[in-house]
């Protein structure tokens, strides 16, 4: 009983000592939604009410991707989608940079790649 009991804690406070490591960046979504425990969404608050500051994080829900947070004086959750939070408390997939093949010469103008994000822009 008493392994279970300190398995359990030391789970719940190995979470809790993550979680508080991370920052939400301020935000920008306007209107910025809260939610409840379970995704559902409360309330949409608008930007300009929302502080301006990084926020901590709390908690982290990572069945749901949820993040909770500290704002105007209460406990609210968050959709991580919606944020930029560092460090990132989702594991991140760096994928190598391929060259796009060029069909005709116009294609030489594009410096896109689909799919890939912007580290690939080099």
């Amino acid at each position: 009983m008493t392994r279970t009991a300190v398995f359990l804690l030391s789970v719940v406070f190995s979470q809790a000592a993550f979680a508080a490591a991370s920052i939400v960046s301020p935000l920008t979504n306007d209107p910025v939604e809260v939610l409840d425990e379970q995704g559902k969404m409360v309330q949409e608050l608008p930007l300009k009410d929302v502080p301006k500051n990084p926020l901590p994080v709390l908690q982290y829900n990572e069945a749901l991707d949820l993040v909770q947070v500290e704002m105007l004086g209460k406990r609210i959750w968050l959709d991580t989608v919606t944020l930029d939070i560092d460090p990132p408390l989702s594991k991140v997939v760096n994928l190598p940079c391929q060259k796009m093949t060029k069909s005709q010469a116009k294609d030489s103008e594009n410096n896109s790649t689909i799919g890939f994000g912007p580290g690939c822009n080099k």
